[in-house]
C-alpha cells in the first residue's frame, strides 16, 4: 500500500523555517508519510500557483494532505477551498485564519491549525522591553514583512505590553539575517538615524536581531561603541536563542516552539480516526531569562553583554 503523502509548504528556508522542514521530515517519516517540503521564495503568488499546481494533478497523485505555512494573512482561502474539495487535508502552520470553520462541515478531510500563538509572543516580547528598557525608553524594532500575518500580530502583542511612553521606530526587511542587515545598512545612511538616543533593539527574530548587529558592526567605531552597547532581544526555538543568551549576544529571547510535530500527529490521527481534532491548537513560548529574572543589563566596552543582572 502507498504511503499517504504530504507536502509542507513554506514561504522561505531562515533558520526557524529550515528546522521545521527538518522536521516534518523526521517526524513525517516514522508516522508512516511520504514528505515533501516545497519553499515559496517570500513570493505568496509563487505560494498559490505551486499548491494549485499541486491539487490540479492527475488525482493518482495528488498528496493526502498540505501543511501550510502563508506568507500573507488572507492565508490561502481559495487554494484551501480548492485543496478540500478534492478531498485533501488542509494544516494551517502559524497563521489566524478565519475561514477553518466553513471548511470542517465533514468529518474528512481534516482542517485545522497549529500555531505559535503570535500575539502572545509579542505580548511576552513587550514585557521584556519594559524589564529591560526605561518606561520612555525609545527602540529600533526590526519588523518581517508588511503582509506577513506573523510580523502584524507580533507588533501588535508587542504594542499592548510594551511601556506606553515607550517609542518605536520601525525598519522591515525579509525573514532573513542578511535583508535585515541590508535594510539597518541602509537607514543607517539616513540623517535620521543619528538624531535620536535609542535604549534597546528589538527583532521580530533572532535572525533579523543578528542582522541589525551585523549592520552596526559595518559602521564606523563611533557608532558601532554607540549601537553595540544596547540591549538586543530577539524570538526563536530555544536551540538558536538560548545559546545566544548565555553568550551575551542577546540580552533576552522570546523560545517559541515548532509546529511541525504536533501537526504531524494530529493529522495522522485524524486520518486514522476519520475525526476533525480541534480547529487550532497553540505550542508553547516563554521568556528566557524568565521576565521575573531580567532588569537593565550593561555591556561591555567589546559589544559583549556583562553578566546579566538577574533577580534571584
Amino acid at each position: 500500500m502507498n504511503k499517504p503523502r504530504v507536502v509542507v509548504s513554506l514561504p522561505n528556508a531562515n533558520a526557524y523555517l529550515h528546522a521545521q522542514a527538518i522536521l516534518a521530515k523526521s517526524v513525517g517519516e516514522k508516522l508512516g508519510f511520504e514528505m515533501e517540503v516545497i519553499h515559496a521564495g517570500d513570493d505568496s503568488i509563487t505560494q498559490s500557483q505551486q499548491l494549485l499546481s499541486i491539487i490540479h494533478s492527475p488525482g493518482g497523485v495528488r498528496p493526502s494532505a498540505f501543511i501550510v505555512e502563508p506568507l500573507t494573512g488572507a492565508g490561502l482561502r481559495r487554494v484551501a477551498q480548492a485543496a478540500v474539495a478534492q478531498g485533501i487535508a488542509w494544516v494551517i502552520s502559524n497563521c489566524d485564519v478565519d475561514y477553518i470553520q466553513e471548511l470542517r462541515q465533514t468529518p474528512e478531510p481534516p482542517v485545522f491549525a497549529v500555531t505559535q500563538g503570535q500575539t502572545e509572543i509579542g505580548h511576552i516580547q513587550g514585557r521584556q522591553i519594559a524589564a529591560l528598557a526605561p518606561p520612555d525608553a525609545s527602540i529600533l524594532y526590526i519588523h518581517g514583512p508588511g503582509m506577513s500575518p506573523v510580523a502584524k500580530y507580533r507588533r501588535q502583542g508587542m504594542e499592548a505590553t510594551k511601556p506606553a511612553r515607550a517609542r518605536v521606530t520601525t525598519i522591515r526587511c525579509q525573514w532573513n539575517e542578511e535583508d535585515a542587515c541590508r535594510a539597518v545598512g541602509a537607514w543607517l545612511r539616513l540623517a535620521t538615524s543619528r538624531a535620536e538616543k535609542f535604549d534597546l533593539v528589538a527583532g521580530q527574530t533572532h535572525e533579523l536581531a543578528l542582522g541589525a548587529r551585523k549592520a552596526f558592526q559595518n559602521t564606523e567605531q563611533m557608532q558601532q561603541n554607540k549601537w553595540l552597547d544596547l540591549p538586543f532581544i530577539g524570538v526563536g526555538i530555544a536551540e538558536h536563542v538560548e545559546p545566544l543568551v548565555k553568550k551575551r549576544i542577546l540580552a533576552a529571547g522570546v523560545v517559541t516552539s515548532l509546529t511541525m510535530e504536533l501537526a504531524l500527529q494530529t493529522l495522522a490521527n485524524a486520518l486514522k480516526t476519520k475525526t476533525q481534532p480541534p480547529d487550532c491548537t497553540p505550542v508553547n513560548a516563554y521568556s528566557f531569562p524568565a521576565l521575573d529574572k531580567l532588569r537593565p543589563s550593561r555591556r561591555e566596552p567589546s559589544g559583549a553583554f556583562a553578566e546579566p543582572k538577574l533577580v534571584p
